[in-house]
């Protein structure tokens, strides 16, 4: 009888246990935020309220039954969805880190989706029909598919991390708050560490974010918004965007704010692919860069975030990038500083200054769909001793002789042009100096120097062509 009831109860724990492990979906989390993401998070014990706080919109999620007598929740949600509609990239992005690649079904252009994780055959095109075929459409108006429409954030108002963030209101859908808590966690640990690590420049870069549109008439901007000013901070960067201009269509005005710059990262919808780098010289309107006198085009330090693509050319940025903020800011310091991680593989900035557009589509060599590193973060180590350091010069040569091939490295930075241009300037006076000495020498003792002949002095001069550059 004892053996009976010792059986019983441990079938009893068994099943209990069996029901917890069922119903485990449907626990609710208490998880904090870290950045005022503008959004918040209300757990009840039937219900959770997911709050946009910047469009000012009340998402109510429940697992059995919708709750009655709720006041002031707008669009009510049974959790954890199953099936996934996108409108913007980021959600595919933040699908793919949470580990839910499989719950998406539907976006408004498959096409655009740059995941090669997913299975593109179960992926249908979001028209009105298919909207009725998932539980949640992820997009950047909270109105586009009525009850089923959930926004997120696609403007650059949002600092990188405020950005990421938004994967726990993502997570939230799937009762898996406590895994996006985990991971964005370490995403923000390693993005502050880096940019701790940055704060010690000896000699900082200026840099510009710039993006020229043209909507009837010509704009120039320099981009001040959150995300972009963040990271170039965290890469150590300065520059004066109070030179932002009202008058964004006085191309002189934009020329002349950007032209202590070393290097430019620009976000303009460039379409001549394979000639953006011209595209983009006429744009900006400099009509011999080479001879402009100004540092970043002699160095050819013009950047993009697109250089990992589908394999149809559309930027995997949007809907990777935004999700590791970490990422980025080791991409953007790989570029201004090179020699504070030598090891890191730039995902998304690309050298425009080349005559070659190397962008690389993402494929089974640079992402592991069985492990994927867009959730795998590693760690940064804390360090006070990095100052900065000279670029690799030889790159540079590379870049004045049009070289066809962007061999990986930063371009030498206008700082270091500057610095070889002082020591090439005061090496030209010097020889200067003793070839003057030596042809008054010469005046002075003529019969002796002409019995010298004029190859006896031998040597090669100083291609002023070449130093130019440096200038």
């Amino acid at each position: 009888m004892k053996r009976f009831s010792a059986l019983a109860l441990a079938t009893a724990v068994a099943l209990v246990g069996n029901l917890g492990i069922a119903r485990g979906d449907c626990s609710f989390d208490e998880i904090s935020l870290q950045t005022a993401p503008g959004f918040t998070i209300t757990i009840d014990k039937e219900y959770k309220v997911l709050e946009d706080t910047i469009a000012k919109v009340k998402y109510g999620l429940y697992c059995d039954s919708q709750p009655k007598g709720v006041d002031g929740v707008d669009k009510w949600f049974k959790v954890p969805v199953s099936s996934v509609g996108v409108r913007v990239p980021i959600a595919s992005g933040f699908l793919e880190a949470l580990g839910q690649r499989d719950a998406l079904t539907a976006a408004d252009s498959p096409g655009n989706l740059t995941n090669i994780c997913l299975d593109a055959s179960k992926i249908k095109s979001l028209d009105t029909d298919e909207q009725a075929n998932v539980d949640v459409v992820f997009s950047s108006d909270a109105a586009s598919d009525g009850d089923k429409s959930v926004r997120l954030p696609t403007d650059d108002s949002l600092s990188p991390l405020q950005k990421a963030e938004w994967i726990k209101f993502v997570a939230a859908f799937f009762n898996d708050e406590k895994s996006s808590d985990s991971l964005f966690s370490s995403i923000a640990d390693a993005y502050n560490c880096h940019w701790s690590n940055l704060q010690n420049v000896a000699q900082q870069p200026h840099a510009y974010w710039v993006q020229y549109s043209d909507n009837g008439k010509p704009s120039y901007n320099i981009i001040d918004s959150s995300y972009q000013k963040s990271l170039l901070a965290g890469a150590g960067a300065t520059n004066d965007t109070s030179k932002a201009l009202d008058d964004s269509s006085d191309l002189s005005k934009f020329q002349n704010a950007i032209k202590d710059a070393d290097f430019v990262i620009d976000q303009t919808d460039l379409t001549e692919y394979g000639k953006r780098a011209t595209e983009w010289y006429g744009k900006f309107g400099y009509s011999d860069p080479q001879n402009s006198g100004v540092s970043f085009l002699l160095s050819r330090n013009i950047w993009r975030t697109d250089k990992y693509t589908s394999k149809s050319g559309v930027s995997n940025f949007p809907e990777f990038g935004y999700v590791r903020p970490d990422l980025v800011l080791q991409d953007i310091i790989s570029v201004l500083e090179p020699t504070y991680d030598s090891g890191h593989t730039r995902r998304w900035m690309l050298w425009l200054g080349g005559t070659n557009e190397d962008t690389v589509a993402i494929d089974a060599d640079n992402y592991d769909c069985k492990s994927p590193w867009i959730s795998s973060v590693t760690k940064c180590t804390a360090r006070s001793d990095f100052t900065g350091g000279d670029t690799d010069t030889s790159e540079s040569s590379e870049k004045a002789d049009d070289s066809d091939k962007d061999n990986g490295g930063s371009g030498s930075s206008g700082r270091t042009g500057k610095i070889v241009g002082g020591v090439i300037g005061a090496f030209v006076v010097v020889v200067l100096g003793i070839v003057g000495l030596h042809y008054f020498n010469r005046h002075r003792r003529n019969a002796r120097i002409q019995a010298l002949r004029q190859s006896d002095f031998g040597g090669e001069g100083i291609n002023l062509h070449d130093a130019r550059r440096f200038s």
